[in-house]
């Protein structure tokens, strides 16, 4: 049975790279986008021109009724293949960050975590498959110095892929790639000599690139890879 893969923030970035490499694998590809619709339709335009099965839905990942509405809206009858990729950063003190700022990241890139996986994992348990790729960051593990609240919550992310790989192993593969910097509009703020030292401290000397993650995606959800589960796998140059 062809596999279908849906991706969260699948737009732009990592995300619309983890589409093309999927579908060119031959998977339905489903693209989950909130407020890039131009960049979904035109994905989905492209992807389309190749004969490629896919869809867009727009939803707020951390909108529990919009996540129900995605769920509802899967044209392909099943979702087999998860990533969570969608994330928002943030730039701030910690005595400056406000509650508001706590709220809107968290929500984001751990709640809408939380709540895409609770909505897709039982179709997944009943079909005896099932393959869950959280897209988290280095900074879980190391910090970052202004981004306290991305840290946490990418840090949550990893400790949400631990303990479910423990839950739903015998049916569902739960891991985590842990990506360095990758040269997206994300991280377009990063300033000139932050990204010097990150790179001056990366083995292989350079950043990151979207099909560095995506092709990463691809082996952990590959059936090939089914005893590798609970993993959080380091994309970072050696970082």
């Amino acid at each position: 049975m062809k596999r279908t893969v849906l991706i969260t923030g699948g737009a732009r970035g990592i995300g619309r790279q983890t589409a093309i490499d999927f579908g060119n694998a031959g998977y339905n590809v489903i693209i989950n986008y909130n407020k890039s619709e131009k960049a979904a339709m035109e994905l989905v335009n492209e992807l389309n021109s190749r004969e490629i099965a896919c869809q867009a839905i727009q939803a707020d990942i951390s909108n529990p009724d919009d996540v129900k509405r995605m769920v509802g809206s899967v044209a392909f009858g099943h979702v087999d293949t998860l990533i969570n990729n969608a994330g928002i950063a943030h730039l701030g003190l910690l005595q400056t960050d406000t509650e508001e700022d706590f709220d809107r990241v968290m929500a984001v890139d751990l709640k809408g975590v939380w709540l895409v996986t609770k909505a897709f994992l039982p179709a997944m348990i009943s079909n005896g498959f099932g393959r869950i790729i959280n897209i988290s960051s280095f900074w879980a593990e190391r910090g970052s110095s202004t981004e306290t609240l991305y840290s946490a919550a990418k840090a949550g992310v990893n400790g949400l892929t631990k303990a479910l790989s423990r839950e739903v192993g015998e049916y569902v593969t739960v891991n985590a790639i842990v990506a360095g910097l990758i040269a997206t509009e994300m991280n377009d703020p990063v300033p000139p000599d932050a990204l010097f030292r990150i790179v001056d401290n990366t083995p292989v000397k350079r950043i990151g690139k979207p099909e560095d993650v995506s092709h990463a995606a691809l082996f952990l959800a590959d059936e090939k890879s089914s005893f590798i589960n609970g993993a959080l796998l380091h994309v970072d140059g050696g970082y």
